[in-house]
């Protein structure tokens, strides 16, 4: 990979970090305001500030590869959006850990560090995930991904049919966008949109939160 393409990689990488870190940090923000005190952050805020920690973690990782294979393939691309991905965690975690500007009890700090490692075992194992997009080739032929709809469908069923299966409260629609997202990613090796992306989880939100009547 020339020196051309990687400066183009790095450069869209980190717009997409800066994006992503401004966002998060005015969702801390949010969370943290309302605290007694800004020293004593309760367990239920840390818990919190880790979950969307998590959610942006992953969106960050999706748009990095979907922005990296834009431009190039190559496995030394896959590099350079691994090593975003563990700036942007580290990132995430000083975040939570600077709360309001003012220093946290070490206990506080020893909850948040415990939960967040879990947070980046998670991360970096669904990075691993698409190691195989970076094979040095373009997909050739074949859909594009913006119409392959039935597959990344029959996959969200079949996600559903999990035990886990789908969240029906806050963050569901969040995690719909990122199944959807990921098996475009493993299976094309490309994602559509944001919006596409977006507007496909709404439908499926929709449909679940007005099922149909018995008998229909």
């Amino acid at each position: 990979m020339d020196t051309m393409t990687t400066d183009n990689i790095s450069a869209r990488l980190e717009k997409l970090k800066a994006e992503a870190s401004t966002g998060f940090k005015m969702q801390i923000m949010k969370i943290y305001s309302s605290a007694e005190h800004p020293a004593f952050i309760p367990d239920s805020m840390v818990s919190e500030a880790v979950r969307v920690a998590e959610e942006s973690a992953s969106q960050f990782l999706r748009k990095t590869v979907s922005g990296a294979s834009a431009i190039s393939e190559a496995p030394e691309a896959f590099l350079l959006v691994r090593d975003a991905v563990a700036a942007h965690l580290l990132d995430l975690e000083r975040m939570i850990e600077q709360g309001r500007g003012v220093p946290l009890p070490p206990a506080t700090l020893k909850v948040i560090n415990e939960r967040f490692a879990v947070v980046s075992q998670r991360t970096y194992k669904n990075l691993e995930n698409y190691r195989s997009s970076f094979s040095g080739s373009k997909n050739k032929g074949g859909r594009p991904p913006e119409k392959d709809g039935e597959g990344a469908l029959i996959h969200l069923i079949a996600h559903a049919n999990l035990p886990d299966g789908l969240q029906t409260e806050r963050g569901s629609q969040a995690q719909i966008e990122k199944i959807i997202s990921e098996w475009f990613i493993q299976t094309t090796g490309n994602s559509p949109a944001d919006s596409e992306i977006r507007k496909r989880a709404s439908a499926v939100i929709k449909a679940i939160s007005n099922p149909p009547k018995a008998g229909n």
